[in-house]
Protein backbone atom coordinates (compact mmCIF):
# COMPACT_ATOMS: atom_id res chain seq x y z
CA UNK A 1 0.00 0.00 0.00
CA UNK A 2 2.88 2.38 0.74
CA UNK A 3 4.11 1.81 -2.83
CA UNK A 4 0.72 2.78 -4.28
CA UNK A 5 0.77 6.02 -2.26
CA UNK A 6 4.25 6.90 -3.59
CA UNK A 7 3.29 6.07 -7.18
CA UNK A 8 0.15 8.21 -7.02
CA UNK A 9 2.16 11.11 -5.63
CA UNK A 10 4.22 11.07 -8.86
CA UNK A 11 1.07 12.23 -10.66
CA UNK A 12 0.89 15.31 -8.47
CA UNK A 13 -1.73 13.80 -6.17
CA UNK A 14 -1.37 14.86 -2.54
CA UNK A 15 -1.30 12.41 0.33
CA UNK A 16 -4.70 13.67 1.52
CA UNK A 17 -6.32 13.13 -1.89
CA UNK A 18 -4.83 9.64 -2.06
CA UNK A 19 -6.38 8.78 1.34
CA UNK A 20 -9.82 9.97 0.23
CA UNK A 21 -9.66 8.23 -3.16
CA UNK A 22 -8.55 4.93 -1.56
CA UNK A 23 -11.41 5.16 0.96
CA UNK A 24 -13.93 5.76 -1.86
CA UNK A 25 -12.58 2.80 -3.81
CA UNK A 26 -13.14 0.50 -0.84
CA UNK A 27 -16.63 1.75 0.15
CA UNK A 28 -17.99 2.85 -3.24
CA UNK A 29 -20.01 5.79 -1.85
CA UNK A 30 -19.27 7.88 1.20
CA UNK A 31 -20.59 11.04 2.79
CA UNK A 32 -18.26 13.75 4.03
CA UNK A 33 -18.71 12.52 7.58
CA UNK A 34 -17.90 8.94 6.59
CA UNK A 35 -14.80 10.08 4.73
CA UNK A 36 -13.72 11.99 7.81
CA UNK A 37 -14.22 8.94 10.04
CA UNK A 38 -12.25 6.65 7.70
CA UNK A 39 -9.37 8.97 6.82
CA UNK A 40 -9.06 11.47 9.65
CA UNK A 41 -9.20 14.35 7.15
CA UNK A 42 -11.01 17.31 8.78
CA UNK A 43 -14.63 17.45 7.63
CA UNK A 44 -14.31 21.18 6.90
CA UNK A 45 -11.75 20.43 4.21
CA UNK A 46 -13.39 17.42 2.60
CA UNK A 47 -15.80 19.39 0.38
CA UNK A 48 -12.99 21.60 -0.92
CA UNK A 49 -10.75 18.60 -1.63
CA UNK A 50 -13.64 16.68 -3.22
CA UNK A 51 -14.29 19.60 -5.60
CA UNK A 52 -10.66 19.45 -6.78
CA UNK A 53 -10.93 15.67 -7.17
CA UNK A 54 -14.05 16.07 -9.32
CA UNK A 55 -12.22 18.62 -11.50
CA UNK A 56 -9.48 16.04 -12.06
CA UNK A 57 -11.99 13.28 -12.81
CA UNK A 58 -11.25 11.24 -9.69
CA UNK A 59 -14.72 11.20 -8.14
CA UNK A 60 -18.30 12.27 -8.73
CA UNK A 61 -20.94 13.72 -6.43
CA UNK A 62 -24.34 12.10 -5.98
CA UNK A 63 -27.33 13.47 -4.10
CA UNK A 64 -29.26 11.19 -1.81
CA UNK A 65 -32.23 13.30 -0.74
CA UNK A 66 -30.80 16.17 1.23
CA UNK A 67 -27.42 14.53 1.71
CA UNK A 68 -24.45 14.30 -0.63
CA UNK A 69 -22.38 11.23 -1.35
CA UNK A 70 -19.09 10.97 -3.16
CA UNK A 71 -18.23 8.06 -5.43
CA UNK A 72 -14.84 7.00 -6.82
CA UNK A 73 -14.35 7.00 -10.58
CA UNK A 74 -12.95 3.80 -12.09
CA UNK A 75 -9.10 3.82 -11.82
CA UNK A 76 -8.58 3.36 -15.58
CA UNK A 77 -10.69 6.43 -16.33
CA UNK A 78 -8.87 8.37 -13.60
CA UNK A 79 -5.46 7.66 -15.06
CA UNK A 80 -6.61 8.30 -18.61
CA UNK A 81 -7.68 11.73 -17.37
CA UNK A 82 -4.40 12.27 -15.50
CA UNK A 83 -2.34 11.34 -18.55
CA UNK A 84 -4.34 13.72 -20.75
CA UNK A 85 -3.84 16.38 -18.10
CA UNK A 86 -0.06 15.70 -18.03
CA UNK A 87 0.18 15.86 -21.82
CA UNK A 88 -1.73 19.13 -21.91
CA UNK A 89 0.56 20.55 -19.22
CA UNK A 90 3.64 19.39 -21.17
CA UNK A 91 2.35 21.11 -24.32
CA UNK A 92 1.69 24.29 -22.34
CA UNK A 93 5.18 24.23 -20.84
CA UNK A 94 6.78 23.49 -24.22
CA UNK A 95 5.05 26.50 -25.76
CA UNK A 96 6.05 28.64 -22.80
CA UNK A 97 9.67 27.43 -23.08
CA UNK A 98 9.78 28.31 -26.78
CA UNK A 99 8.53 31.80 -26.00
CA UNK A 100 11.12 32.25 -23.24
CA UNK A 101 13.93 30.95 -25.47
CA UNK A 102 13.00 33.40 -28.23
CA UNK A 103 13.26 36.22 -25.66
CA UNK A 104 16.52 35.11 -24.03
CA UNK A 105 18.52 33.87 -27.06
CA UNK A 106 19.39 37.39 -28.32
CA UNK A 107 20.79 38.20 -24.86
CA UNK A 108 22.91 35.03 -24.91
CA UNK A 109 24.21 35.77 -28.42
CA UNK A 110 25.12 39.29 -27.38
CA UNK A 111 26.90 37.95 -24.31
CA UNK A 112 29.08 35.70 -26.45
CA UNK A 113 30.39 38.78 -28.21
CA UNK A 114 31.46 40.28 -24.88
CA UNK A 115 33.25 37.31 -23.33
CA UNK A 116 35.54 38.36 -20.51
CA UNK A 117 38.99 36.75 -20.73
CA UNK A 118 38.70 35.97 -17.02
CA UNK A 119 36.08 33.36 -17.91
CA UNK A 120 38.76 31.03 -19.28
CA UNK A 121 42.08 32.44 -18.00
CA UNK A 122 43.12 32.36 -14.35
CA UNK A 123 46.26 34.24 -13.28
CA UNK A 124 48.16 33.04 -10.20
CA UNK A 125 51.18 34.96 -8.91
CA UNK A 126 52.04 33.66 -5.42
CA UNK A 127 53.92 30.39 -4.97
CA UNK A 128 51.59 28.74 -2.37
CA UNK A 129 48.57 29.33 -4.62
CA UNK A 130 50.41 27.94 -7.66
CA UNK A 131 51.28 24.81 -5.70
CA UNK A 132 47.69 24.37 -4.46
CA UNK A 133 46.22 24.90 -7.95
CA UNK A 134 48.60 22.34 -9.46
CA UNK A 135 47.66 19.73 -6.85
CA UNK A 136 43.96 20.50 -7.44
CA UNK A 137 44.32 20.08 -11.22
CA UNK A 138 46.10 16.75 -10.74
CA UNK A 139 43.42 15.58 -8.28
CA UNK A 140 40.60 16.38 -10.72
CA UNK A 141 42.21 14.96 -13.87
CA UNK A 142 40.35 12.05 -15.43
CA UNK A 143 42.63 10.42 -18.00
CA UNK A 144 45.87 12.24 -18.89
CA UNK A 145 48.47 14.73 -17.69
CA UNK A 146 51.36 15.90 -19.88
CA UNK A 147 54.13 18.00 -18.34
CA UNK A 148 56.99 20.16 -19.57
CA UNK A 149 58.95 20.15 -16.29
CA UNK A 150 61.66 22.74 -15.68
CA UNK A 151 62.66 25.39 -13.11
CA UNK A 152 61.59 27.51 -11.38
CA UNK A 153 59.68 25.21 -9.05
CA UNK A 154 57.05 25.89 -6.40
CA UNK A 155 59.06 23.68 -4.04
CA UNK A 156 62.59 24.31 -2.84
CA UNK A 157 64.83 21.24 -3.15
CA UNK A 158 62.10 18.82 -2.19
CA UNK A 159 60.28 19.28 1.08
CA UNK A 160 56.58 19.24 1.93
CA UNK A 161 55.29 20.74 -1.33
CA UNK A 162 57.18 18.25 -3.51
CA UNK A 163 55.92 15.40 -1.34
CA UNK A 164 52.32 16.61 -1.69
CA UNK A 165 52.65 16.86 -5.46
CA UNK A 166 54.30 13.45 -5.67
CA UNK A 167 51.67 11.81 -3.43
CA UNK A 168 48.82 13.20 -5.53
CA UNK A 169 50.47 12.10 -8.78
CA UNK A 170 51.07 8.57 -7.46
CA UNK A 171 47.47 8.37 -6.22
CA UNK A 172 46.16 9.27 -9.69
CA UNK A 173 48.55 6.82 -11.38
CA UNK A 174 47.07 4.05 -9.22
CA UNK A 175 43.64 4.78 -10.74
CA UNK A 176 44.92 4.26 -14.30
CA UNK A 177 45.56 7.91 -15.18
CA UNK A 178 48.33 8.45 -17.74
CA UNK A 179 51.09 10.85 -16.68
CA UNK A 180 53.93 11.68 -19.06
CA UNK A 181 56.70 14.01 -17.89
CA UNK A 182 59.22 15.67 -20.17
CA UNK A 183 62.03 16.95 -17.91
CA UNK A 184 64.72 19.51 -18.59
CA UNK A 185 68.02 18.12 -17.32
CA UNK A 186 70.36 21.07 -17.79
CA UNK A 187 69.78 22.38 -14.27
CA UNK A 188 71.69 22.05 -11.02
CA UNK A 189 68.90 20.22 -9.22
CA UNK A 190 68.46 17.27 -11.58
CA UNK A 191 70.96 14.97 -9.86
CA UNK A 192 70.25 16.31 -6.37
CA UNK A 193 66.58 16.07 -5.35
CA UNK A 194 64.86 15.91 -8.74
CA UNK A 195 66.14 12.52 -9.89
CA UNK A 196 65.02 10.57 -6.77
CA UNK A 197 61.56 12.13 -7.14
CA UNK A 198 61.45 11.15 -10.82
CA UNK A 199 62.49 7.56 -10.06
CA UNK A 200 59.70 7.22 -7.47
CA UNK A 201 57.17 8.45 -10.01
CA UNK A 202 58.52 6.05 -12.65
CA UNK A 203 58.14 3.19 -10.18
CA UNK A 204 54.49 4.24 -9.72
CA UNK A 205 53.85 4.22 -13.48
CA UNK A 206 54.75 7.67 -14.79
CA UNK A 207 56.31 7.77 -18.26
CA UNK A 208 59.40 9.98 -18.33
CA UNK A 209 61.83 11.38 -20.87
CA UNK A 210 64.48 14.11 -20.80
CA UNK A 211 65.74 17.00 -22.91
CA UNK A 212 68.64 19.36 -22.34
CA UNK A 213 66.43 22.44 -22.65
CA UNK A 214 62.68 22.87 -22.80
CA UNK A 215 61.05 25.91 -24.44
CA UNK A 216 58.43 26.38 -21.73
CA UNK A 217 57.22 25.20 -18.33
CA UNK A 218 53.71 23.89 -18.90
CA UNK A 219 51.23 21.15 -17.99
CA UNK A 220 48.26 19.88 -20.02
CA UNK A 221 45.36 18.31 -18.11
CA UNK A 222 42.83 16.09 -19.92
CA UNK A 223 43.52 17.97 -23.18
CA UNK A 224 41.42 20.82 -21.79
CA UNK A 225 43.27 22.80 -19.13
CA UNK A 226 46.75 24.28 -19.66
CA UNK A 227 48.88 25.43 -16.71
CA UNK A 228 51.53 27.69 -18.24
CA UNK A 229 54.45 29.51 -16.63
CA UNK A 230 55.33 33.11 -17.44
CA UNK A 231 58.76 34.29 -16.25
CA UNK A 232 58.65 37.35 -14.00
CA UNK A 233 62.24 38.40 -14.60
CA UNK A 234 65.10 38.87 -12.16
CA UNK A 235 63.68 42.05 -10.61
CA UNK A 236 60.48 40.37 -9.46
CA UNK A 237 60.00 39.18 -5.88
CA UNK A 238 58.32 35.97 -7.11
CA UNK A 239 59.98 33.56 -9.57
CA UNK A 240 57.02 33.04 -11.89
CA UNK A 241 53.41 33.72 -12.76
CA UNK A 242 51.20 30.81 -13.79
CA UNK A 243 48.23 30.97 -16.13
CA UNK A 244 45.48 28.37 -15.98
CA UNK A 245 43.73 28.39 -19.35
CA UNK A 246 40.50 26.47 -19.94
CA UNK A 247 40.84 26.17 -23.71
CA UNK A 248 40.76 22.79 -25.53
CA UNK A 249 42.22 24.28 -28.74
CA UNK A 250 45.26 25.62 -26.86
CA UNK A 251 45.59 22.26 -25.10
CA UNK A 252 45.47 20.44 -28.44
CA UNK A 253 48.19 22.70 -29.92
CA UNK A 254 50.33 22.26 -26.80
CA UNK A 255 49.98 18.49 -27.05
CA UNK A 256 51.31 18.57 -30.62
CA UNK A 257 54.44 20.33 -29.33
CA UNK A 258 54.73 17.85 -26.46
CA UNK A 259 54.44 14.82 -28.76
CA UNK A 260 57.08 16.22 -31.11
CA UNK A 261 59.59 16.83 -28.31
CA UNK A 262 58.75 13.50 -26.67
CA UNK A 263 59.75 11.60 -29.81
CA UNK A 264 63.15 13.28 -29.78
CA UNK A 265 63.81 13.03 -26.02
CA UNK A 266 66.01 10.50 -24.17
CA UNK A 267 65.10 7.92 -21.56
CA UNK A 268 66.38 7.65 -17.97
CA UNK A 269 69.30 5.32 -18.80
CA UNK A 270 70.60 7.76 -21.40
CA UNK A 271 70.30 10.63 -18.91
CA UNK A 272 72.21 8.73 -16.22
CA UNK A 273 75.02 8.07 -18.71
CA UNK A 274 75.29 11.82 -19.34
CA UNK A 275 75.19 12.64 -15.60
CA UNK A 276 77.99 10.19 -14.89
CA UNK A 277 80.15 12.02 -17.41
CA UNK A 278 79.29 15.38 -15.81
CA UNK A 279 79.47 14.48 -12.11
CA UNK A 280 81.58 11.32 -12.24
Amino acid sequence: MVTIYKELEQFGISDTVVKIYMALLKKRELSAMEIHELTGVPRSKIYEIAQRMMQRGMCIEKKRGRSKKFQAVEPKRVFDNLIRESKAELVRKSELAEAIVSELSPLYDKGLQNTDISEYVEIIRDVPSIHERYVDLVRNSKFEILGFVKPPYTHQRGGKKLNQQEDQEITKLSTGLTIKGLYEYECENIADFELPHIERCIAAGEQVRFMKKLPIKMYIFDRKFVLMAMSNGESSTTPLTMLVVDHPALAAASKILFDHLWENAMDLDALKSILRKIYG
